[in-house]
């Protein structure tokens, strides 16, 4: 009988190292994973929103094209692999055997490995969610890359925290939480609120 998973890990190590294996992996040759596309549905959720100002709304298009063409001048990668496309602690459960498990694969792709280091490089950034211990050690689990020092960290950083509003917004409707803690976001991309960051899970 399977051993029961636990719960997701408290450490961000198991992270980096679970990772690491995945970047490691061939792609599969029994069917293809599509490539990974970090800008599905942004400008959609960001046109059609409907509980936020108009000029929120203005600025947040502005910002999406200044954020994508940055991204398109960015030089070609040699580091594309297999990559989770989610990748947190609360997607990675650790079984009593000990080999880890990653959960919600619906955005598994092929791309740039960046976008799985990303979420924990902006949490210890700009967030009130990971020490420099704990980052460290993700760090140092996943093989030594260091995210955040790279130049072009700001770039990855940008566009997932612009993924992050849009999902708030998109929620909004009927959510009034989602909708609350959307505008707070727009605040802090806008630079009206100062990091540390702290924004509600939705």
């Amino acid at each position: 009988m399977a051993d029961d998973p636990q719960p997701p890990p408290r450490h961000p190590a198991e992270l980096g190292s679970a990772l690491a294996r995945l970047h490691a992996l061939d792609p599969p040759t029994t069917f293809e994973l599509p490539e990974y596309q970090p800008f599905t549905g942004l400008a959609e959720r960001i046109t059609t929103a409907t509980t936020i100002s108009h000029d929120d709304q203005q600025w947040l298009s502005q910002h999406y094209t200044a954020i994508r063409r940055r991204y398109e001048q960015l030089p070609p990668t040699n580091r594309s692999s297999v990559i989770h496309g989610d990748a947190w602690q609360g997607n990675l459960v650790v079984p009593s055997s000990g080999t880890p498990i990653f959960l919600d694969l619906d955005k598994v792709a092929v791309g740039r490995p960046e976008w799985d280091l990303v979420q924990l490089a902006v949490d210890h950034t700009d967030f009130i969610r990971l020490d420099a211990d704990d980052y460290r050690s993700f760090v140092t689990a996943y093989g030594g890359y260091e995210m955040t020092t790279a130049p072009e960290f700001r770039v990855y950083a940008d566009i997932q925290e612009l993924r992050w509003t849009t999902f708030a917004i998109g929620l909004s409707d009927h959510n009034p939480a989602a909708e609350a803690d959307a505008a707070h976001r727009i605040a802090c991309l806008r630079g009206r609120t100062p990091k540390p960051w702290q924004w509600n899970a939705l």
